[in-house]
């Protein structure tokens, strides 16, 4: 089981690495998020909502305006879901 999760780990990093802004966009629309809320690129210190990552580690993420940040790596994971 370890093995399988290293793969998956690495399958996520390879396909968030090669997210544009526009993608990511586009995920944080898909998850659900309501038209008023319109996903924005988020550059301050925080952490994922998701991971617990802090945004010196995997930069920025993406936040919905109402205190909850994702990043590019939980972006690419919940749109493979």
């Amino acid at each position: 089981m370890v093995d399988d999760e290293n793969e998956l780990d690495r399958e996520i990093r390879n396909l968030s690495e090669q997210l544009t802004d526009e993608k990511v966009d586009a995920i944080a629309r898909r998850l659900g998020l309501r038209p008023d809320e319109q996903p924005k690129r988020s550059d301050e210190a925080v952490n994922c909502s998701f991971c617990g990552k802090a945004s010196s580690e995997v930069g920025s993420m993406v936040t919905n305006g109402a205190g909850a940040h994702i990043c590019r790596k939980c972006l690419a994971a919940f749109s493979q879901g």
